[in-house]
């Protein structure tokens, strides 16, 4: 048994190859003369009872309903009228990376808030037809609309957002957030860097789940020092260029990347057109990206973050995890909509093999 463990345990232990692991233990415990049933992954320490997982990343945050206008002639400006295009309504916010993880065949948990009103009820009818569960939703008989107006023009993208200010169904929805994770098994947690991380991050340590974390966008937050003591809480922190510069001060994206991968020992910034780079431990690891038509770049660090922890997930190299979100990030931007351009799993492994990537050589 020893050797068929330290075999295993010779790979990077992602989820994947834990559980593989745990699949070895358990086949090995129940044969005749196994050993005691409380032997643990040799790699992460983690025991049976992670095993199975109810879900592959539980996903922390407000699903919202997004108007997006594509094809403006300029940017709106005061006192005058323009007409886009084209309309898309659709859900996005936090179901973004949910529909783009669902679509790569993760299993995500959807940990978020609806009311009951028609706004709600759009997200909700999305989250169905994705075949998304909604178990983990917390739904309340009163209206609660999120709103994103967004406006699309040469490449980038505007908003106009609106959530209803009420603090205790915000602090019944981080009750609610805590209770979820201390409960539910998964591999992963995904959810917005916040000051609830120090809770969220303590109950996700304690059912074995690795924590990534993605910025967003709060200018006030984003330069405060709060937000870069809570970095090292997670173990994968994602931003995009904006944010990274306004976190570490530094205008030059190298520069911004360096001093913002001594903020944890593992960051991530999506740099648009320019791919995608990390930091891990030190060591930085650059990804070129392939030129796209953006028709609508809403939602695409969403999908960005789903592609590069579906490779995570798999135990590939970071190069390999950032070339994965590159090519969901790209995808995404094709159509209007933050999730209706994510690939299938099947869409993205063709589409990686022009980088000789694939998650099933990885587990060999």
């Amino acid at each position: 048994m020893g050797a068929q463990l330290r075999r295993a345990a010779n790979s990077v232990c992602s989820w994947a190859a834990h559980r593989a692991i745990i699949i070895t233990i358990v086949a090995l415990v129940t044969a005749p003369g196994g050993p005691s049933p409380l032997a643990a992954c040799p790699k992460c320490h983690s025991g049976l009872e992670s095993f199975p997982l109810s879900y592959d990343v539980l996903v922390i945050g407000r699903p919202s309903c997004d108007l997006v206008f594509t094809g403006l002639p300029c940017w709106p400006t005061v006192g005058r009228e323009m007409f886009a295009r084209d309309l898309t309504v659709s859900a996005g916010g936090a179901f973004n990376a949910v529909a783009a993880l669902h679509r790569l065949a993760l299993r995500p948990g959807l940990v978020g808030i609806l009311g009951n009103d028609p706004w709600s009820q759009l997200c909700l009818n999305a989250i169905r037809s994705e075949g998304v569960p909604t178990d983990l939703l917390l739904v309340l008989d009163r209206p609660l609309p999120s709103v994103s107006v967004c406006m699309t023009h040469s490449g980038d993208r505007g908003f106009v957002t609106y959530e209803p200010a009420v603090e205790e169904v915000w602090d019944a929805f981080a009750a609610h957030a805590l209770d979820v994770v201390a409960r539910e098994c998964a591999g992963y947690l995904h959810c917005c860097l916040t000051d609830k991380l120090p809770a969220f991050a303590a109950a996700a340590r304690a059912r074995r789940m690795r924590v990534l974390v993605d910025c967003g966008w709060n200018e006030d937050w984003l330069a405060s020092d709060q937000i870069r003591s809570l970095m090292p809480l997670a173990d994968v922190v994602f931003a995009n260029q904006p944010e990274a510069s306004v976190i570490t001060g530094e205008s030059d994206p190298l520069a911004a990347l360096r001093r913002f991968g001594k903020l944890a020992p593992f960051v991530v910034m999506k740099r648009g057109a320019a791919g995608s780079s990390a930091v891990m431990e030190g060591r930085e690891y650059h990804a070129s990206t392939e030129p796209v038509e953006v028709v609508d770049a809403t939602g695409a660090g969403d999908c960005f973050n789903a592609g590069f922890l579906y490779g995570w997930h798999h135990g590939l190299p970071v190069e390999s995890c950032l070339r994965l979100g590159n090519i969901c990030g790209g995808m995404s931007v094709s159509v209007p909509g933050g999730y209706a351009g994510a690939p299938t799993e099947a869409e993205l492994l063709l589409r990686a093999k022009r980088y000789g990537i694939s998650p099933a050589a990885a587990g060999a």
